[in-house]
């Protein structure tokens, strides 16, 4: 295997992973020389990998010490590694089967920290006009379906820290709630019903719904969701696509061994 392994290796990526690997070990964060002298790339190629890796924002420079260190699209991949490995697995073939029935762009979103959350897999709609995504995009909490569902499912103290703490709240949109009663009322809502909608929270002209992904234990640990644009968000597009969601979270809260309590009426948004 490590010989057929070898024969499809590429130089250059090789030695763009050893500049990669060099900032494993501390400070972190080397000047050209010292990158050079610890991975045997030449100066030049070295310099040539880092200017390529900054394009890419694996790789940022300080402006005063000329020094490198990684950039905040490794900590994007290493986010989606962390907490969406099996996840991302386990809900393929749903978010594919999703996306396939409504037409519309599905993300699957889960927690990053306290303050945010992060987009581990989507499906683009291939209409025209469409809702775009990326993986490792990331969102505050008190905005829009996905991360105002995973405020809404944490644990008490996690919600009145936020609450607390979070304040002021962003506004992107006129939409986009900044009130803490507000919020914490949206809160109690979305858990009541079981699922969350989002009108123009974060983008105008968007309109999202999603649905708890479950553990084994009964935690939520990501959302599903339905983006479409607000022409096609009427009433009967709203209550198709959150049967569509709601049904696609339990296939995935099923496959990540965990069940749907119940929870909330029946979904009419």
């Amino acid at each position: 295997m490590a010989t057929d392994a070898a024969k499809y290796r590429i130089d250059s990526v090789s030695r763009a992973t050893e500049i990669l690997g060099a900032f494993l070990r501390p400070p972190h964060r080397f000047g050209l020389a010292e990158l050079t002298a610890t991975t045997g790339v030449t100066k030049n190629q070295a310099f040539r990998m880092l200017r390529t890796l900054m394009l890419a924002g694996f790789v940022v420079q300080d402006g005063e010490t000329k020094t490198y260190r990684l950039g905040s699209r490794i900590v994007d991949l290493a986010a989606v590694a962390v907490h969406g490995s099996s996840l991302v697995h386990a809900a393929a073939a749903v978010l594919d089967a999703l996306a396939a029935e409504t037409g519309e762009t599905v993300n699957l979103i889960t927690r990053l920290d306290d303050r945010s959350a992060i987009c581990v897999d989507h499906r683009e709609s291939r209409r025209r006009l469409r809702i775009t995504a990326s993986v490792g995009a990331r969102f505050a909490l008190h905005a829009g379906s996905c991360p105002k569902l995973l405020l809404a499912f944490a644990p008490p103290p996690a919600i009145e820290a936020y609450l607390r703490n979070g304040r002021p709240f962003p506004r992107f949109t006129p939409n986009t709630i900044t009130d803490s009663t507000r919020l914490r009322a949206e809160l109690d809502r979305i858990a009541a019903r079981g699922y969350a909608i989002s009108d123009e929270e974060i983008d105008e002209g968007v309109c999202s719904i999603a649905a708890p992904v479950r553990d084994a234990a009964g935690a939520v640990i990501a959302g599903v969701s339905v983006a479409a644009p607000t022409i096609r968000s009427g009433p009967a597009d709203r209550q198709r696509n959150t049967d569509a969601v709601r049904a696609a979270a339990r296939r995935i809260s099923a496959r990540m061994g965990g069940a749907d309590p119940g929870g909330g009426p029946p979904s009419h948004p």
